[in-house]
């Protein structure tokens, strides 16, 4: 019977890059709304979506560990579910 959890050694929520872009992200978008303050040219809304999308897309490929609530330095064993590889697609006729 195979495993169904594989153990990952889990670093801080606080060392996380992904974490710390998608703050700063949320603070942007926050400051440029409309009832706060026009921080952010609204020309330049689109531009920042895009970028954020981009940068995010490359944390994703470049980051694998798991995050937990832990104090910056330490790690955390923590167990996840094991993925399978998907099953190969039959060629289609």
């Amino acid at each position: 019977m195979a495993e169904k959890q594989v153990r990952y050694w889990a670093v801080s929520v606080l060392s996380s890059r992904t974490m710390w872009f998608n703050a700063a992200s949320l603070l942007i978008a926050a400051l440029s709304l409309t009832e706060i303050a026009v921080l952010i040219p609204e020309r330049f809304l689109p531009l920042q979506a895009a970028v954020t999308a981009a940068v995010n897309m490359w944390l994703r490929t470049s980051t694998v560990r798991p995050v937990a609530m832990i104090m910056p330095g330490n790690t955390k064993a923590v167990d996840v579910p094991k993925i399978d590889p998907p099953a190969p697609s039959t060629p289609m006729d």
